[in-house]
């Protein structure tokens, strides 16, 4: 995909991500993203850019010097203006000036920092969206369907549903909540399975061992079929969870309260095991604790989180049972206070 922007679009971009947008200017950037799915991917890919290098929270953080000299340079190759070198250092850029100097370091980290998509241009027009670590993975499909990708999940989907069929496919993990349409059933493909619904919300995993794939069903209803081998098909209703592997499906009440808590950012421990408490905290943040005395995942711990920073967390944790954090090459380890 490329997406041309002029130079007005990346300045509001700056000016967005600095949180000095006026509402108008702000009404005028979400028009524009909302415009097709092609603006809403490459608005995502840009904020993630703008989280990588910490510049969200405060414009004074940016050193300019090197935008400035890029935007010097294309102003004097436009020959627009003439700018006067020796006096760069004791230059004041104007409020527009370093907009459109951020503006045009957020091209360049476009170009160099990872993306959260990728587009694959093709006769059925299908896209591939794969989804980044830290980064709002929401996207909603041309029916209405909107979608919630785990991390490092891809899902395939067409630019537009055809006249019969609503058809995707998931990589990975992503909750789905599917506009209803009883003409035309939304099917999603994971693994050897195939899940049929005509408009409710649910999680699907297909990220479990030995390709097993897991249905959550919030509301509506389900209809899991395994197509590898002997083709079995079963309904799954609110409140259940399905997994489905190579020979069988087992269907049961969901037991885990944080099944979707990567989503809801809502976490619920009643009495869990510090080892359940570290798996599902690891999980909702994508992070990687553990602890340097196994005595530590006995304990039984009970909370409730709501849009938390994992630093805050983890410091209820250490005030409830006396412990410290090291956190230290991405690992972030519980240890006993020493008596």
């Amino acid at each position: 995909m490329k997406t041309e922007l002029n130079t007005e679009k990346w300045d509001l971009l700056a000016k967005y991500f600095a949180k000095e947008c006026s509402d108008n200017e702000k009404d005028e950037l979400m028009s524009w993203v909302n415009e097709n799915i092609e603006n809403e991917i490459f608005f995502f890919e840009t904020q993630k850019n703008w989280e990588i290098l910490n510049l969200k929270n405060t414009m004074k953080e940016v050193n300019v010097d090197n935008a400035w000299d890029k935007l010097k340079n294309r102003i004097e190759q436009d020959k627009k203006f003439v700018i006067n070198t020796e006096k760069r250092n004791i230059f004041r850029l104007s409020a527009y000036m370093k907009y459109a100097a951020l503006g045009l370091l957020l091209v360049g980290l476009t170009v160099i920092t990872n993306k959260i998509y990728r587009i694959i241009n093709s006769n059925n027009n299908q896209i591939e969206y794969f989804a980044v670590n830290d980064a709002k993975n929401e996207l909603t499909l041309s029916d209405g369907t909107r979608v919630s990708l785990y991390p490092n999940s891809k899902l395939f989907y067409p630019k537009n549903f055809t006249a019969n069929e609503r058809k995707v496919k998931l990589d990975g993990e992503a909750y789905f909540d599917v506009t209803k349409n009883p003409d035309k059933p939304f099917i999603i493909e994971a693994q050897n399975t195939e899940i049929k619904v005509l408009g409710t919300s649910f999680n699907v995993n297909s990220n479990l061992n030995n390709k097993q794939v897991e249905v959550f069903v919030e509301s509506g209803l389900v209809q899991v079929t395994k197509k590898n081998g002997e083709e079995q098909s079963v309904l799954i209703y609110p409140g259940d969870i399905a997994t489905i592997s190579k020979n069988r499906i087992n269907q049961a009440k969901n037991s885990n309260e944080n099944i979707i808590a990567w989503k809801t950012k809502q976490i619920i421990f009643k009495e869990d095991t510090m080892k359940n408490v570290i798996t599902t905290l690891n999980k909702v943040y994508k992070s990687n604790i553990t602890c340097n005395d196994t005595s530590i995942l006995d304990l039984r711990f009970t909370s409730t989180f709501k849009n938390q920073e994992l630093n805050s967390v983890l410091e209820v944790i250490c005030l409830a049972f006396d412990l410290k954090l090291n956190d230290e090459n991405n690992e972030i380890v519980l240890i006993k206070n020493s008596i």
